[in-house]
């Protein structure tokens, strides 16, 4: 079976639709690089590379102070609602 012959214009055609595309790709990207320099901090000082890994090690320290908030969390609603001794007097669960 012999493939299909395709007119000059629809080549003309497919390349503009693939650089309209990089463009539009291009667009995005550089946007979404301005929103991640104004999110993390000192991000503006950096090139885009490194604001990449800079975000990276962002992203760790915000999970690792949720964790944190979270434990210290659950320590004062314990705190809290235990009273700081059972029924009993006895405090040696703290």
């Amino acid at each position: 079976m012999e493939g299909r012959r395709r007119s000059p214009g629809q080549a003309a055609v497919r390349r503009r639709r693939r650089r309209r595309r990089a463009a539009e790709t291009a667009s995005l990207m550089s946007r979404k690089v301005r929103e991640l320099r104004r999110l993390v901090p000192g991000g503006a000082a950096v090139p885009a590379d490194r604001l990449l890994l800079r975000a990276a090690d962002y992203i760790v320290r915000l999970r690792a102070r949720i964790e944190l908030l979270r434990a210290l969390s659950e320590l004062v609603a314990v705190t809290n609602h235990g009273g700081g001794h059972h029924a009993d007097g006895d405090a040696s669960w703290l």
